[in-house]
């Protein structure tokens, strides 16, 4: 299948039943949302469960540790395990990881967001991503969308948001393992947080293990009938949601 076919039969899986969302924003809050100040000490706390079982997987934390010139420092802790993101001022990706893979950097950054944010703008962009342990490089496609207004209830409370879905195509390699994946990263952006108050991440990945089950979804076989070769199989499906947080 074709990069388009397979977008399209994507994004048609999430949005083919969804309700349109409100174009406009509610009462007394602004229909242009601007790029986010970050400060050193902003925080945010999330609860991780699988989208596919309900299953927890734990928490994750973001706090900003440091700002340099055009360079957000974050430090990440992920169930006990710490690690550093870096992001531009806007708050888009310089080194992070991608959906449902290591950490990898961009160049340029990753535009998760195109601020200012309004209902109904889109963008479109390819950027070059790098894998620190081998020097891999490779294309990231980026399609963007914001659906709309919708307030949210999260653990931390409720928030007026804009929902954002990226569409992703990401062309990593891992020899005999893993091909090609596509990903949707749908993320509630809430301006008062200058960050999301619940995001998603799913996906389908080419695989070329034998054996693996077939979910009966955009399946790329060989034509053997013991369900060997090459498929596309589905990616974990992870859903944060913000349970507290520190901005200033």
């Amino acid at each position: 299948m074709t990069q388009r076919v397979l977008l399209s039969a994507l994004l048609l899986l999430v949005t083919g039943c969804a309700t349109p969302l409100p174009q406009t924003p509610p009462a007394g809050v602004s229909a242009q949302v601007p790029a986010p100040e970050f400060r050193v000490g902003n925080d945010w706390r999330y609860s991780v469960h699988d989208g596919f079982t309900k299953l927890p997987r734990g928490t994750v934390e973001y706090r900003v540790s440091a700002i340099q010139g055009d360079t957000v420092t974050v430090e990440v802790r992920n169930n006990g395990l710490e690690s550093t993101e870096l992001y531009a001022r806007d708050g888009n990706w310089l080194r992070r990881p991608a959906p449902n893979l290591q950490t990898f950097t961009y160049s340029p950054a990753y535009p998760a967001f195109a601020f200012p944010l309004a209902a109904g703008k889109t963008w479109n962009a390819r950027v070059v991503a790098t894998d620190p342990a081998d020097g891999q490089r490779f294309p990231v496609t980026i399609q963007a969308t914001v659906l709309g207004w919708e307030k949210i209830k999260v653990p931390a409370g409720e928030f007026d948001t804009l929902k954002v879905q990226r569409t992703v195509y990401i062309g990593y390699f891992q020899a005999n393992v893993r091909g090609p994946s596509i990903a949707i990263e749908i993320e509630w952006y809430a301006p008062a947080l200058k960050q999301a108050a619940k995001r998603e991440t799913s996906g389908r990945y080419f695989t070329y293990l034998a054996g693996t089950t077939d979910t009966g979804l955009l399946r790329v076989g060989d034509g053997h009938s013991d369900g060997g070769g090459p498929r596309y199989v589905d990616d974990d499906w992870l859903v944060y949601e913000l349970v507290s947080h520190s901005v200033r």
